[in-house]
């Protein structure tokens, strides 16, 4: 699965433009008056004027796997990164991910994360700089029933569960890219801030067929 295209909703587009645009260095692929559009790396990633201030997503950006240490000072000197209760800033994560993560938030209080994912060849040579994003390859999935709306994916899209799952959390998809489908009021990780459903619109590749899906989409796959 490889995403294409991600498309999010923020109350105040001129300071997500000043985040993505100036802290993060992303080039600015279009702007109008509703909306503006970033490149991640193959992704195209854009928000949409929306009113709603409660709609915080979660997604993550890939980083090459040799990077990470250059990957953290760069971020260090830019935002806050996240930490949990334990207050550690570096995620290793569990068996079966094999990758490590920073966390921090954007203008409009997203969750994002930089991960390296170290069974994928992605190392490159030279500093970290905005350069170094690869993609967007992760976005989260608020639903009230994990395991009906992960059959629905499967049936609809050919997407299969990945690594561990939970009747609370469950991955779909593969290393490339994922839908992170977790319940209403599940704590996102690291911070363990409720999660909320938000709209999203999604466009990525799952074989060789380019595949949409909105958040309403999923009230209705059968």
């Amino acid at each position: 699965m490889n995403i294409d295209r991600v498309t999010l909703f923020a109350p105040d587009l001129s300071v997500q433009h000043a985040f993505y645009a100036g802290t993060l260095g992303l080039n600015v692929m279009a702007r109008t008056p509703g909306s503006v559009t970033f490149q991640a790396g193959r992704t195209l990633l854009t928000f949409r004027q929306h009113d709603d201030a409660g709609n915080v997503s979660h997604f993550a950006f890939d980083i090459p796997r040799n990077q990470v240490d250059g990957a953290e000072a760069w971020l260090r000197r830019r935002v806050a990164l996240l930490e949990d209760a334990a207050g550690p800033r570096r995620f290793p994560l569990s068996a079966g991910w094999n990758s490590e993560s920073l966390y921090f938030e954007d203008a409009a209080g997203n969750i994002l994360e930089f991960i390296a994912r170290h069974d994928l060849p992605t190392d490159v040579e030279g500093p970290f700089g905005p350069a170094s994003v690869l993609h967007i390859s992760e976005l989260g999935v608020v639903v009230p029933d994990v395991p009906a709306t992960v059959l629905k994916l499967q049936r609809r899209f050919g997407l299969s569960p990945f690594n561990r799952q939970s009747q609370t959390f469950s991955p779909v998809g593969n290393q490339e890219g994922l839908l992170i489908v977790v319940q209403k009021g599940r704590g996102w990780f690291p911070v363990e801030w409720p999660a909320v459903a938000a709209p999203f619109e999604l466009t990525f590749t799952q074989g060789e067929q380019l595949q949409c899906l909105r958040d309403h989409d999923l009230l209705e796959l059968a």
